[in-house]
């Protein structure tokens, strides 16, 4: 079964930055935080899906999950190990039709991670992009569409400068890492 928000710790429901997770504090939950379970065929995946961390991209996952877009059977591709697995195309090709084209393209959120070479990772060696992010995969500024991707390990590179990048939510919960 799914595990309601109150089975978080304090630590997945309001994150800060730690020795070992999180390069900087997240911005504040000033909004709701919504937890979406995705049955996959390897176990479930929980996501804490943080509105106020990215909220225009927030707010298009929550649209994709309240329309039923991911019952449509969404493949996870172009994994690579201890790096990243990227999601979002439907089962069913007609449910990607409201997603195709610039028209329907996000427009970027403000990034909160630290941008540029230089912090990649910060004096406790802690990367940039932590394991279990999810944020948009785009081609470009304002590019964000129906294409995510999920970090299989800590990576300083992404986010570092691509807009389209910044984390919106994350994965919770011993389970999820194990799935």
């Amino acid at each position: 079964p799914p595990s309601p928000l109150r089975d978080l710790t304090p630590q997945e429901l309001h994150p800060h930055a730690t020795p070992t997770r999180h390069m900087v504090d997240p911005p504040p939950d000033t909004t709701p935080i919504y937890l979406v379970t995705c049955q996959t065929t390897a176990g479930p995946l929980h996501i804490a899906v943080h509105t106020s961390w990215a909220p225009i991209g927030a707010r298009r996952f929550l649209h994709m999950v309240r329309t039923r877009y991911f019952s449509t059977k969404v493949a996870f591709m172009r994994c690579v190990r201890s790096f990243i697995c990227q999601f979002g195309l439907a089962g069913d090709p007609s449910y990607n039709d409201e997603y195709k084209g610039k028209k329907n393209s996000l427009p970027d959120d403000p990034n909160w991670l630290p941008e540029g070479p230089s912090h990649r990772t910060n004096e406790l060696g802690v990367k940039r992009f932590a394991k279990g992010y999810f944020s948009y995969a785009g081609s470009g500024t304002n590019s964000r569409s129906n294409q995510f991707i999920v970090a299989l390990g800590d990576n300083e590179r992404l986010a570092g400068g691509s807009p389209w990048e910044v984390p919106w939510g994350e994965a919770v919960g011993k389970v999820s890492f194990e799935t």
